[in-house]
């Protein structure tokens, strides 16, 4: 069975997909082992930020001084975009993979550079959910049984309820971008 996306082992809801970087390596035992898989307060950073960083100003822009902060504000996305290319060259950033995330299931698929870890296996895995910030989310995720050779089907564990509320606030908002344009693409062909 060989198939381009994760429709058939994700399930259906809320889900963001597209192609990031991703990197995943093996845990030497359960993933609540001390040290096995830290920086959960970077991760609620991380996805606060990006959560403001993907904000949109939703009422009219009238006067001067909104026009100027919204100024501003392009001005420092194009210097933050600038600079999370330069780190990302220097870093190098891991390959790109298409990937879909849905609640605590993560899919990545194309996988044909390394072989797949088996089911029940344990990762610590490095999602980059914004290519210019090259900054990942590091999880623990257990290696669920996908039917698809080249897939690598992921359950996430471990996350505390506050990391977790914050991914979910960032899928439901990609989700939703991805609604809108799709029907603004339906709606102009």
């Amino acid at each position: 069975m060989s198939q381009s996306s994760c429709d058939t082992d994700v399930p259906t809801g809320v889900h963001f997909q597209a192609e990031l970087p991703i990197a995943w390596e093996p845990l030497s035992g359960l993933p609540n082992a001390p040290g096995q898989v830290s920086g959960h307060l970077a991760n609620e950073e991380l996805l606060g930020s990006l959560l403001i960083l993907d904000e949109s100003v939703s009422e009219p822009e009238e006067d001067a001084q909104q026009e100027h902060w919204r100024r501003m504000e392009a001005k420092l996305d194009l210097v933050l975009g600038l600079l999370g290319e330069m780190l990302a060259g220097q870093r190098g950033l891991p390959a790109l993979h298409p990937v879909r995330l849905g609640g605590d299931v993560l899919c990545i698929d194309g996988i044909s550079d390394q072989p797949l870890p088996a089911a029940g296996d344990w990762l610590r895995v490095q999602l980059y959910l914004m290519p210019g910030i090259p900054r990942p989310l590091v999880v623990a995720a257990e290696v669920l049984p996908s039917e698809v050779s080249n897939r690598l089907l992921l359950r996430l564990t471990g996350l505390p309820e506050a990391t977790r509320d914050l991914l979910e606030r960032f899928v439901f908002r990609q989700h939703r971008r991805a609604i809108a344009q799709a029907r603004s693409l339906s709606d102009s062909g």
